[in-house]
């Protein structure tokens, strides 16, 4: 049961470090995409108050001008989130290849633990049926001389010679008669 404790425990301080490396990836992202943006709408800003003050400058110039600045803030902000994502799935698979071999690791630990209680269980078992089996042959013997000594007793007994009495009748033996043959 500590064993789980101990996965877990791991789990959950891989898990906290996990988050907190990719919390501060996208705090570093966010921070450098605002800077990045402020920055931008500044000079936007400037270019504004420029064309303004400016009428020399055309509209179609400030309109490119603003069209660039756009498309650089666009591209500022798809990096950003290609970036935070990237780092994001990097190390969300390095974190579920570590998980992966942790509970690799705890599986085989598992499986060897089960494979010495059972060598331990077939070992009791062994020494018990040895034990066992003793026990129940010199039982078996003590119950089959028991068996003999009560049948010679029985058989002493009840196989004594016994005399029948009959009323004796006068033997007489057959006549032979010689002559008639």
């Amino acid at each position: 049961m500590s064993e789980i404790l101990t996965l877990a425990a791991k789990f959950k301080t891989q898990s906290s470090a996990q988050a907190k490396t990719i919390e501060q990836e996208v705090q570093n992202a966010t921070t450098q995409l605002n800077s990045f943006m402020t920055a931008k709408l500044s000079e936007s800003e400037t270019i504004i108050k420029q064309g303004m003050e400016s009428l020399d400058t055309s509209n179609e110039q400030l309109l490119t001008m603003l069209a660039k600045h756009q498309t650089d803030m666009s591209t500022a902000l798809e990096t950003y989130t290609n970036n935070v994502q990237a780092h994001t799935t990097e190390h969300l698979e390095q974190f579920a290849e570590e998980m992966e071999r942790t509970i690799e690791a705890y599986t085989q630990h598992i499986k060897q633990l089960i494979t010495q209680r059972e060598d331990r269980i077939a070992q009791v078992i062994k020494s018990e049926m040895k034990k066992w089996l003793i026990v129940t042959s010199f039982g078996a013997l003590m119950v089959l001389v028991l068996g003999m000594l009560i049948g010679a007793a029985l058989v002493n007994k009840f196989s004594k010679p016994t005399y029948i009495n009959l009323p004796q009748q006068p033997q007489s033996q057959p006549q032979i008669d010689y002559s008639q043959r």
